[in-house]
């Protein structure tokens, strides 16, 4: 997710692009050197797949198309499942090695998408989002950037947009990927801003760490 750029601040490109374009954006100064860490294959937090909470909310049609954001999404292989099946997909990270796999894998199949690389904390869209879906974001992120990252996420989304999250529950200290605790969540995205489900789904084992909490939260 890091690495420092010169150009210029990139708008998202238009809907009528080509099959996929990336742009750039000087970075801040942040706690974690992302694109090290990718290099040296250390994210203990991906899957070699779609998460099924992801699979599940597809099938049941809670994540239907639409103009959606994955922030911090790595290699992760739901940004291409989104394109193949019709969202107009933003993927963000600040690590440019992490970008240039989902650009490939765009590329490959011609579907129109766009892949950014720049800094989480500097970056802003042209328009909000309809949905966002954080898989390990939030996770990766050090806790003392919850409330910024919260924050943005809040600005990202649309009024009613929805927010799909899995909440890394690793039930120990230290990181990345971090705890996030439900009750610490649920102070983080609080009801002045968002509105929680009356009842979460069942948590989700992780291959490597814990669990991970699914939850659908909705922008007031």
């Amino acid at each position: 997710m890091t690495e420092a750029h010169a150009n210029p601040p990139p708008a998202i490109a238009p809907q009528g692009g080509g099959p996929q374009e990336i742009g750039s954006q000087a970075s801040a100064t942040q706690a974690i050197d992302w694109e090290a860490k990718y290099r040296a294959g250390s994210a203990p937090w991906e899957r070699a797949g779609p998460h099924p909470a992801f699979l599940d909310w597809r099938t049941a049609g809670t994540l239907a198309p639409c103009r959606i954001l994955v922030p911090g999404a790595g290699r992760s292989a739901e940004p291409l499942a989104l394109a193949e099946a019709g969202f107009d997909v933003t993927v963000l990270d600040a690590a440019p090695s992490a970008v240039a796999v989902q650009q490939a894998r765009f590329a490959r199949i011609g579907v129109h998408a766009h892949a950014v690389a720049a800094d989480l904390f500097a970056w802003t869209p042209a328009t909000p989002f309809d949905a966002i879906y954080d898989q390990t974001c939030l996770c990766a992120l050090p806790p003392a950037l919850w409330p910024d990252y919260a924050a943005r996420l809040a600005a990202w989304l649309r009024p009613g947009g929805a927010l799909f999250v899995l909440f890394m529950q690793t039930g120990q200290a230290g990181g990345p990927p971090f705890d996030c605790d439900l009750a610490v969540m649920r102070r983080l995205f609080g009801p002045d801003l968002w509105t929680w489900p009356d009842t979460l789904a069942p948590p989700v084992p992780h291959p490597t760490l814990r669990e991970e909490q699914p939850a659908v939260l909705r922008r007031s």
